[in-house]
Protein backbone atom coordinates (compact mmCIF):
# COMPACT_ATOMS: atom_id res chain seq x y z
CA UNK A 1 0.00 0.00 0.00
CA UNK A 2 1.31 3.75 -0.24
CA UNK A 3 1.63 3.95 3.70
CA UNK A 4 4.00 1.36 3.50
CA UNK A 5 5.59 2.78 0.44
CA UNK A 6 6.01 5.98 2.48
CA UNK A 7 6.83 4.70 5.94
CA UNK A 8 3.97 6.06 7.03
CA UNK A 9 1.52 3.92 9.41
CA UNK A 10 -1.59 6.33 9.30
CA UNK A 11 -1.93 6.31 5.55
CA UNK A 12 -1.47 2.54 5.84
CA UNK A 13 -4.01 2.25 8.31
CA UNK A 14 -6.53 3.89 6.12
CA UNK A 15 -5.40 2.88 2.57
CA UNK A 16 -4.31 -0.53 3.14
CA UNK A 17 -6.03 -3.82 3.21
CA UNK A 18 -8.71 -3.65 1.21
CA UNK A 19 -10.18 -6.28 -1.08
CA UNK A 20 -12.52 -6.44 -3.35
CA UNK A 21 -14.63 -8.99 -5.20
CA UNK A 22 -17.43 -9.62 -7.36
CA UNK A 23 -19.88 -11.60 -9.85
CA UNK A 24 -21.01 -10.13 -12.91
CA UNK A 25 -23.80 -11.85 -14.68
CA UNK A 26 -25.10 -11.50 -18.10
CA UNK A 27 -27.35 -13.57 -20.03
CA UNK A 28 -30.34 -13.42 -22.25
CA UNK A 29 -33.63 -14.55 -21.94
CA UNK A 30 -35.10 -18.18 -21.95
CA UNK A 31 -37.38 -19.13 -25.02
CA UNK A 32 -40.74 -18.86 -25.03
CA UNK A 33 -43.74 -19.62 -27.05
CA UNK A 34 -46.84 -17.41 -26.50
CA UNK A 35 -50.34 -19.14 -25.63
CA UNK A 36 -53.90 -18.49 -25.71
CA UNK A 37 -57.10 -18.90 -24.05
CA UNK A 38 -60.34 -18.24 -24.98
CA UNK A 39 -63.25 -16.07 -22.84
CA UNK A 40 -65.91 -18.52 -24.61
CA UNK A 41 -64.69 -21.66 -23.16
CA UNK A 42 -64.23 -23.04 -27.47
CA UNK A 43 -62.45 -26.67 -28.09
CA UNK A 44 -60.22 -25.63 -30.54
CA UNK A 45 -58.78 -28.33 -31.86
CA UNK A 46 -62.09 -30.91 -31.40
CA UNK A 47 -59.69 -33.19 -29.73
CA UNK A 48 -57.49 -34.21 -26.63
CA UNK A 49 -54.39 -32.38 -28.12
CA UNK A 50 -53.92 -28.40 -26.95
CA UNK A 51 -53.75 -26.12 -29.54
CA UNK A 52 -51.08 -23.53 -30.51
CA UNK A 53 -51.46 -19.66 -31.33
CA UNK A 54 -51.70 -19.14 -34.71
CA UNK A 55 -48.79 -16.43 -35.89
CA UNK A 56 -49.44 -14.32 -39.17
CA UNK A 57 -46.51 -12.16 -39.18
CA UNK A 58 -42.87 -11.27 -37.47
CA UNK A 59 -43.35 -11.00 -33.52
CA UNK A 60 -40.28 -9.49 -33.18
CA UNK A 61 -39.35 -5.85 -32.46
CA UNK A 62 -36.46 -3.73 -32.68
CA UNK A 63 -34.95 -2.85 -29.15
CA UNK A 64 -36.06 0.94 -30.11
CA UNK A 65 -40.09 0.06 -30.76
CA UNK A 66 -40.18 -1.97 -26.92
CA UNK A 67 -41.69 -0.52 -24.40
CA UNK A 68 -42.80 -1.60 -20.64
CA UNK A 69 -46.56 -2.29 -22.53
CA UNK A 70 -44.95 -4.60 -25.59
CA UNK A 71 -42.02 -6.40 -25.84
CA UNK A 72 -43.02 -8.00 -28.90
CA UNK A 73 -45.51 -7.68 -31.47
CA UNK A 74 -49.02 -8.52 -30.33
CA UNK A 75 -50.42 -7.82 -33.31
CA UNK A 76 -49.49 -10.73 -35.39
CA UNK A 77 -51.40 -13.63 -33.36
CA UNK A 78 -54.23 -14.82 -34.16
CA UNK A 79 -57.08 -17.26 -32.51
CA UNK A 80 -56.90 -20.38 -34.42
CA UNK A 81 -59.58 -21.49 -36.42
CA UNK A 82 -62.48 -24.63 -35.37
CA UNK A 83 -60.53 -27.76 -35.88
CA UNK A 84 -57.04 -26.21 -36.21
CA UNK A 85 -54.42 -26.93 -34.25
CA UNK A 86 -52.66 -22.99 -34.82
CA UNK A 87 -49.17 -23.12 -36.24
CA UNK A 88 -46.74 -21.17 -33.78
CA UNK A 89 -43.27 -22.95 -33.36
CA UNK A 90 -41.84 -23.59 -30.06
CA UNK A 91 -39.44 -20.98 -28.43
CA UNK A 92 -40.16 -18.63 -31.20
CA UNK A 93 -39.29 -14.98 -28.86
CA UNK A 94 -37.05 -14.60 -25.98
CA UNK A 95 -38.45 -13.39 -22.32
CA UNK A 96 -36.12 -10.88 -20.42
CA UNK A 97 -32.04 -11.36 -20.39
CA UNK A 98 -29.76 -10.64 -17.07
CA UNK A 99 -27.32 -7.62 -16.07
CA UNK A 100 -26.12 -7.81 -12.43
CA UNK A 101 -23.85 -7.14 -10.69
CA UNK A 102 -22.86 -7.83 -7.40
CA UNK A 103 -19.76 -6.48 -5.25
CA UNK A 104 -17.93 -7.19 -2.11
CA UNK A 105 -15.54 -4.58 -0.89
CA UNK A 106 -13.60 -5.56 2.71
CA UNK A 107 -11.14 -3.13 4.73
CA UNK A 108 -9.17 -5.07 7.29
CA UNK A 109 -7.75 -3.36 10.30
CA UNK A 110 -4.52 -4.79 12.32
CA UNK A 111 -5.53 -4.00 15.81
CA UNK A 112 -1.80 -3.98 16.53
CA UNK A 113 -1.47 -6.23 19.39
CA UNK A 114 -0.64 -9.57 17.17
CA UNK A 115 -1.00 -10.68 13.90
CA UNK A 116 -4.44 -13.11 14.22
CA UNK A 117 -6.43 -9.83 15.49
CA UNK A 118 -7.99 -7.18 13.47
CA UNK A 119 -11.45 -5.75 12.89
CA UNK A 120 -12.97 -6.52 9.12
CA UNK A 121 -15.69 -3.93 8.18
CA UNK A 122 -17.08 -5.88 5.23
CA UNK A 123 -20.32 -4.57 2.82
CA UNK A 124 -22.07 -6.66 0.16
CA UNK A 125 -23.92 -4.79 -2.56
CA UNK A 126 -26.30 -7.09 -4.85
CA UNK A 127 -27.54 -5.45 -8.23
CA UNK A 128 -24.94 -2.79 -7.23
CA UNK A 129 -25.95 -0.44 -10.21
CA UNK A 130 -29.82 -0.97 -9.02
CA UNK A 131 -30.55 -1.66 -12.50
CA UNK A 132 -34.05 -2.53 -13.38
CA UNK A 133 -34.37 -6.25 -14.32
CA UNK A 134 -37.88 -7.52 -15.20
CA UNK A 135 -38.14 -11.37 -15.27
CA UNK A 136 -41.24 -12.55 -16.82
CA UNK A 137 -44.28 -11.11 -18.88
CA UNK A 138 -47.64 -11.99 -19.69
CA UNK A 139 -47.13 -14.25 -23.01
CA UNK A 140 -50.68 -15.51 -23.23
CA UNK A 141 -53.51 -13.95 -25.68
CA UNK A 142 -56.92 -14.25 -24.35
CA UNK A 143 -59.29 -13.96 -27.69
CA UNK A 144 -63.14 -13.52 -27.92
CA UNK A 145 -65.61 -15.49 -29.81
CA UNK A 146 -64.91 -13.11 -32.86
CA UNK A 147 -61.33 -13.62 -32.58
CA UNK A 148 -60.68 -10.10 -30.80
CA UNK A 149 -57.83 -10.09 -28.65
CA UNK A 150 -58.69 -9.00 -25.60
CA UNK A 151 -55.85 -9.24 -22.51
CA UNK A 152 -54.83 -6.02 -22.54
CA UNK A 153 -51.48 -7.04 -20.89
CA UNK A 154 -50.55 -9.39 -23.39
CA UNK A 155 -46.79 -8.54 -24.24
CA UNK A 156 -46.35 -6.46 -20.72
CA UNK A 157 -43.78 -7.16 -18.16
CA UNK A 158 -45.53 -8.42 -15.16
CA UNK A 159 -42.77 -8.75 -12.46
CA UNK A 160 -39.16 -7.40 -11.76
CA UNK A 161 -35.39 -9.14 -9.75
CA UNK A 162 -34.83 -7.96 -6.65
CA UNK A 163 -33.88 -3.83 -6.52
CA UNK A 164 -30.33 -3.08 -5.13
CA UNK A 165 -29.45 -4.73 -1.78
CA UNK A 166 -26.59 -3.35 0.77
CA UNK A 167 -25.27 -5.39 3.68
CA UNK A 168 -22.86 -4.16 6.31
CA UNK A 169 -20.95 -6.07 8.76
CA UNK A 170 -18.44 -5.64 11.43
CA UNK A 171 -16.52 -8.18 12.95
CA UNK A 172 -13.71 -8.50 15.38
CA UNK A 173 -11.44 -10.97 15.38
CA UNK A 174 -8.83 -11.94 18.31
Amino acid sequence: SLGKRFNNQPLHVLLGNWMISGITSFSSGTPFTPGFSTVDGADITGSTEGARINVTGDPKLSKSEKTFAKNFNTGVFARPASKTFGNAGIGMLTGPGINNWDFNLTKRVPLGIGEGRYVQFRTELYNAFNHTQFAGMDTTARFDATGAQVNANFGAYTSARDPRRIQFSLRVMF
